[in-house]
């Protein structure tokens, strides 16, 4: 009898153990991904004697089919921004997995001042492995490594990195991998002293004012704010742009047709949800991918870490969590912008059967989400990136329904539609949830899907 009544209490220890011995895991696991990243900044401090070129800006995309669309207007605006600032831009641009995109390359060539040079990457051995990467495209001789002795013909530098078409190659990730891992820090190894700042954009990423609900500017230069605020303020070691869903549609610039972001088009439910809580609120603090800032030493340490361990997907996700359990000072810019894209509505996908777009798209981020909470577990995420209810709603509502209503002009027919909106996005994102919970990504070894 005695040992009947102990049974579910001997049971109820051993879940608590087993809590406790996971919870544990997930802490060594992030306190040595951690110490990677402190130490190859560390490596990256002593090899440049903590000195670094003020006069240029580094910045880094990866792209795959269907970001000439973008490139031919993003690429020149963010350059035009670095130039408004009086600085140098050194622009890196990875085409992923065989991807060759040769007339956009074409109109970079007639851009004033720019020199345009191509890199080609060898033998990918493994997802994580970065591959070496030449300035010919036999990939014969010295792999390239960037350094300050030569004479810069231009005012501007793109780098187009050709990465070869393999079985470890298909992913944003292993592109970006190739980059860090091997052009950057293979160079700082041999001498190369890198601009002190770093920018991460998307193809279809800008850098625009936002301030206070006021009209989207496309002539704005809201990376020079970012820049601006990282140097007067040193301690600072990222900035994050306030994220900003738009449906693109195609316009003609300069006798070419690109897709640009049309910002009076209503975005799904939830990507409607996400732009106004982003950085505002506990769990929103993510640092996009599409538009990041940092000083390079620290950025290039994160990424160089995150490639060279988690080869699937969700690099900006790792590389918020990391830097703020590293100690790094951080933050989001508020009255700035990064565009990403969204699928309208009704959009659909190429599934058999298909399915809605926008509900895809917020499965493959909380499919990640799910996998870093496995990971590192939630304690040491929530507060950062949060993968579950948005309780703020519950416990700020004032100030949460004050964002939700904008400056727009409060009556009875608005209030319905922002309560049906959310109404949606709420319905919609306990269902992805659910799924994703149930198929987390796989982020490590061979197993790591290739993902964008």
């Amino acid at each position: 009898m005695f040992f009947t009544k102990l049974l579910p209490l001997q049971q109820s220890s051993n879940f608590v153990e087993e809590r406790i011995t996971l919870r544990e895991k997930q802490n060594r696991t992030l306190e040595a991904d951690v110490q990677a990243v402190l130490s190859y900044r560390n490596w990256i401090q002593s090899k440049t004697n903590n000195t670094f070129d003020n006069t240029r800006i580094l910045g880094i995309v990866a792209t795959t089919k269907g970001a000439e669309n973008y490139l031919p207007y993003t690429i020149p605006k963010i350059i035009q921004q670095i130039s408004q600032m009086g600085m140098m831009a050194d622009i890196v641009i990875g085409l992923n997995n065989g991807f060759e995109c040769p007339t956009v390359i074409d109109q970079f060539l007639l851009l004033p001042d720019i020199q345009v040079i191509h890199l080609y990457t060898g033998e990918k051995l493994a997802n994580n492995i970065p591959a070496p990467i030449f300035d010919n495209v036999m990939c014969e001789g010295e792999p390239y490594y960037l350094n300050n002795m030569e004479k810069h013909h231009c005012r501007h530098r793109i780098f187009i990195v050709h990465q070869k078409e393999g079985k470890h190659s298909a992913g944003k990730i292993r592109i970006l991998g190739d980059i860090y891992g091997s052009l950057l820090l293979k160079s700082i190894k041999y001498g190369w002293i890198p601009p002190a700042i770093l920018v991460t954009f998307d193809a279809e990423s800008l850098f625009l004012v936002n301030q206070n609900y006021s009209v989207i500017d496309p002539e704005s230069n809201g990376l020079k704010l970012i820049v601006n605020q990282l140097q007067n303020n040193p301690k600072i070691d990222i900035l994050g742009a306030r994220n900003k869903f738009a449906i693109y549609r195609k316009n003609i610039v300069n006798g070419t047709e690109v897709l640009l972001p049309n910002f009076t088009e209503e975005v799904p439910p939830i990507q409607w949800f996400l732009d106004i809580v982003h950085g505002r609120f506990s769990g929103y603090q993510c640092k996009w991918g599409g538009g990041t800032v940092g000083k390079t030493d620290t950025i290039v340490s994160l990424l160089a870490v995150i490639a060279e361990r988690y080869p699937g997907r969700g690099e900006d996700a790792f590389l918020t969590i990391l830097a703020k359990h590293a100690g790094f000072v951080d933050s989001i810019v508020l009255d700035v912008i990064s565009t990403n894209r969204t699928p309208s509505i009704t959009d659909m996908t190429m599934d058999k059967p298909p399915k809605k777009a926008w509900i895809e798209q917020v499965y493959r981020w909380t499919a990640y989400l799910q996998g870093l909470k496995l990971l590192y577990g939630e304690h040491n995420i929530k507060t950062i990136i949060n993968p579950g209810f948005p309780w703020f709603t519950v416990t700020k509502p004032i100030g949460f329904l004050t964002k939700i209503l904008g400056d727009e002009q409060i009556n009875f027919n608005t209030v319905i539609k922002k309560i049906k909106a959310l109404a949606i996005a709420f319905i919609a994102f306990q269902q992805i949830t659910k799924k994703s919970i149930e198929n987390p990504d796989i982020l490590q070894g061979n197993k790591a899907k290739a993902f964008w």
